[in-house]
């Protein structure tokens, strides 16, 4: 069983696009988050935990937790995975729990392709009462607290050299009445990442990757990078969103079990 210590440093942000979903960053060493086709995608046990906190020392600043873990079952034909996480910024407030199935297919010469399907519940919570409103205004009068189903689904193309990862994590848009004003809650998201390997010497490893994301009414939004590898143990890497946020990726394999 393997082990790795994984960084994330974001190091200038000067805009912010607002979205429903959070914003994540470690998806190129956990591609899970955003896609149940990876659960069981390689032999091992992985587990990961995430904390994000933008925008430090501001009132309501977005804050996002996670936890997630996934296992290769059946000779690494199916995995099984389990997601925890937690969205909160200002007065709204998002905790979801979702379980993750795939199932892979190898078709030769190290290809394969997987699905996956994840479903679960999420809780939409808005909290008035941290907020400075006008207390008679009648749409703040009611917080808000309802529970949804959340069912996604997704797609891996894989090979030794390229990835490529198409996935909607919740395919179900979510709406409530507060007061009698039609409000939404979740629009679906769609994303799509492709990464690929290049072997530049004997030790050093390349790979350049892309994040597209899509979400109704709002424009595509695109990461952008590159991550160096030495030995399959030290990974360093850059990358940058719309060229409005920059960022450093680190990871380091520490052994095996």
């Amino acid at each position: 069983m393997k082990y790795c210590i994984h960084v994330l440093c974001i190091c200038l942000s000067l805009t912010a696009v607002g979205q429903q979903d959070p914003l994540y960053a470690q998806y190129v060493f956990n591609p899970f988050i955003l896609n149940p086709a990876y659960a069981g995608f390689s032999k091992d046990f992985n587990a990961m935990a995430s904390y994000r906190l933008q925008w430090a020392g501001v009132d309501g600043a977005p804050v996002t937790m996670s936890a997630t873990g996934h296992v290769a079952l059946a000779g690494n034909r199916m995995g099984l995975g389990a997601i925890l996480l937690q969205d909160k910024i200002g007065s709204d407030k998002t905790t979801q729990f979702i379980g993750s199935y795939g199932y892979h297919v190898l078709l030769g010469n190290n290809r394969k392709v997987s699905f996956g399907l994840r479903g679960g519940v999420i809780n939409y919570r808005l909290d008035y009462s941290s907020l400075r409103i006008d207390s008679s205004d009648p749409q703040f009068q009611d917080n808000i607290s309802e529970i949804h189903p959340v069912v996604g689904a997704g797609f891996i193309y894989s090979s030794d050299h390229l990835f490529l990862s198409l996935s909607v994590p919740n395919l179900m848009k979510t709406s409530t009445s507060n007061n009698g004003v039609q409000a939404i809650l979740y629009n679906q998201h769609a994303y799509a990442q492709v990464a690929y390997l290049w072997q530049a010497t004997p030790r050093l490893k390349v790979k350049p990757f892309m994040l597209a994301r899509a979400v109704q009414n709002a424009p595509i939004n695109l990461d952008v990078g590159a991550m160096l590898s030495a030995d399959d143990s030290y990974t360093v890497g850059v990358f940058t969103r719309m060229l409005h946020t920059y960022g450093v990726l680190a990871k380091l394999n520490i052994g095996e079990l």
